[in-house]
């Protein structure tokens, strides 16, 4: 056997391989006589026919079989005595259709991890959001649930769609005379005047009557969620289907016990101290994102193609598919995989910034991390055997996940962080 290996990028090798005729001939005889064993030839029992009557049966038949194990039997020697190292299947490229007294050749490209060594990634300086929980804020949260629990009282027909209206909806969305798909809405109530809608959507509301139709321009703001749409004009095709007076309950305690809690006093600190806690999740996000954007920065490097395919089937089989078979098509829907292919890229060279500042900076998850990580999650005053349970069967998956998560407190704890006044 003759190999040679030819670098492509720093993720990718092409290996090619010559396999000698005494290998070739070799392969086709073990496949003839395994073939022999199990043949049932009428006269002669299992396992007795001639080897030159096999052949003259089975000739054009074997040379897949042959070939695979041409493959298989050679390829991985070439790594191991190369010191490739794979991080998937490699994948065959090219090869001969196997045959007696020839040489064989084949060529498989083997994905290998990238040589990432960073530099920079302590002090790091950043700006980001700090939110403040105001009570405007709050307010607005009571309001909304107030809104939840409101009840409604019907209107004279033809009565406009005013401030405080619970109206029901339908429109479609058309951009530059193409449909805007996710945009579209079916049968959606919406309270108008409390920032449930685009307020250049609510303004073309307003006014309306149930049965009304209405066909309008809606510039969406630059801030707008979706990038591809942010600051463009939108033609929304509207139908009002239905106008209700909102009767909003009071914020009292009465309201309060009604939806689950002791009293005002204890509905609003509740409110406020889930508000707190999404300011910091929100908070966390960013001082994450902004650490490893500016990393990225530093310390660009390729990724593994199949590490990517790999992240893109997390991806797709975490989105919420009502039937199996819908997420077992999208896995292999060219189109959906190339609308994830920059994101799943982007994550996996994330795991590969958090794993090598975890490598250098030699952090390390302990068993007693493990446990202390799934007493927080269980109920106050679980049984420690039961946590030390759970830590056996989660220890595996847990400690990578701990291992990033440390890895990114120290990047938080080492960057020199600006903070930028935000309202939640």
């Amino acid at each position: 056997m003759n190999a040679t290996v030819e670098q492509i990028n720093s993720v990718q090798h092409r290996v090619k391989v010559e396999i000698t005729v005494e290998a070739v001939n070799a392969a086709f005889d073990e496949v003839y006589r395994r073939l022999q064993k199990k043949a049932k030839i009428q006269g002669f029992r299992p396992g007795k026919a001639p080897l030159n009557m096999i052949k003259k049966l089975y000739g054009a038949t074997v040379a897949n079989e042959v070939g695979e194990k041409l493959v298989n039997g050679h390829l991985f020697d070439v790594l191991r005595d190369k010191d490739i190292r794979p991080v998937a299947s490699p994948v065959l490229e090219s090869s001969d259709i196997p045959a007696l007294d020839k040489v064989y050749h084949f060529s498989a490209v083997v994905d290998v991890m990238p040589k990432v060594e960073l530099t920079g990634y302590a002090g790091l300086a950043i700006n980001c959001d700090k939110y403040e929980v105001k009570e405007e804020t709050v307010t607005r949260e009571i309001d909304y649930l107030r809104r939840r629990h409101a009840k409604t009282r019907a209107l004279d027909a033809g009565t406009p769609a005013a401030k405080n209206h619970l109206v029901t909806l339908s429109h479609t969305a058309v951009m530059d005379g193409q449909p805007v798909a996710n945009m579209d809405v079916k049968d959606m109530s919406v309270a108008l005047g409390h920032n449930e809608l685009l307020p250049e959507l609510e303004v073309v509301l307003m006014g309306m009557k149930a049965g009304d139709k209405k066909t309008a321009p809606v510039t969406l703001p630059t801030t707008y969620g979706d990038k591809d749409l942010a600051g463009k004009t939108i033609t929304f095709d509207i139908e009002l289907k239905d106008v209700q007076e909102m009767v909003l309950p009071e914020a009292d305690g009465e309201f309060a016990k009604d939806v689950g809690f002791d009293s005002a006093e204890a509905m609003t600190k509740n409110i406020r101290d889930h508000l707190q806690s999404r300011a910091e999740s929100m908070r966390r996000q960013k001082l994450e994102s902004s650490l490893l954007d500016k990393l990225l920065e530093k310390n660009d490097f390729e990724v593994p193609p199949s590490m990517v395919d790999t992240v893109i089937d997390s991806m797709i089989k975490e989105l919420d598919w009502q039937k199996k078979e819908q997420a077992q098509q999208a896995l292999h829907n060219e189109e959906i995989r190339k609308n994830f292919r920059a994101t799943a890229r982007r994550k996996a060279q994330n795991t590969l910034i958090l794993w090598q500042v975890a490598q250098q900076e030699k952090i390390e998850v302990t068993d007693e991390d493990i446990k202390s990580h799934i007493a927080k999650m269980m109920p106050a005053g679980t049984d420690q055997a039961q946590i030390d349970s759970m830590a056996t069967k989660m220890a595996s998956r847990l400690r990578e996940n701990l291992l990033f998560e440390k890895a990114m407190d120290f990047l938080i704890k080492s960057a020199k962080i600006t903070d930028i006044p935000a309202a939640l």
